[in-house]
């Protein structure tokens, strides 16, 4: 005589690992086309310096769909301090500095342009974002009468914490903490701190997300 199984009993097989290890091999492929643009990056920073990275971002960023997407993972994660495996970066946005850091699974739409930035884990950038690299870039000698262009650079890490959202066109020069959303449009200049909704010009935070009530 059969007996039914244990109505309280699941059983679901493993997951499987095959899509992931297809991501990989695609994400393997891409490396390979982007190593004459590596090349070129690499030859170009011994001849001109830092300077290198614009041409090459400016170029790269405007690969279009999918593979340009895996084309820029490929490139941004050799040539950045560091860079996620599985970051987005959108067409036509770039970065100005091999110092910035971009955290696994954020996410970088179009048009978005990034300076001395560390952009954390799953942190998401709405198009035409920028992240620049603090408030106050040039110094602004008093006593001296040259021209801004020929004074010197102050240049100061801006944080974008884990999980934060950044609206379209916003400005950042300030640091965001965590699991914050800025406004479409806003321009950070000062801190703003984690679990907070913030929006204006300058962006002040209006109200507290669900769950990170504050004192």
């Amino acid at each position: 005589m059969s007996t039914s199984p244990d109505p309280e009993t699941i059983t679901r097989p493993a997951a499987s690992d095959a899509p992931q290890r297809i991501k990989r091999c695609v994400q393997a492929c891409f490396l390979l086309l982007a190593l004459p643009r590596l090349g070129a990056y690499f030859l170009g920073r011994k001849l001109i310096g830092e300077r290198a990275i614009t041409s090459s971002a400016e170029s790269i960023a405007r690969v279009p769909g999918l593979r340009g997407v895996y084309l820029r993972q490929a490139f941004y994660r050799r040539v950045l301090s560091s860079c996620g495996t599985d970051v987005y970066l959108g067409w036509n946005s770039v970065f100005s500095m091999t110092q910035a850091k971009v955290g696994e699974k954020a996410y970088i739409g179009r048009f978005c342009s990034i300076g001395f930035a560390d952009i954390g884990a799953e942190v998401m950038l709405a198009d035409g974002v920028t992240v620049l690299s603090g408030g106050r870039e040039h110094d602004q000698t008093a006593a001296s009468s040259s021209s801004l262009h020929d004074q010197g650079q102050t240049l100061n890490r801006v944080t974008i914490g884990k999980g934060a959202w950044i609206g379209a066109g916003a400005i950042i020069m300030a640091d965001v903490g965590a699991h914050s959303i800025v406004g479409a449009g806003s321009v950070v200049n000062r801190p703003i701190p984690a679990g907070v909704i913030a929006v204006g010009v300058p962006a002040k935070p209006c109200k507290s997300r669900p769950g990170f009530e504050q004192d």
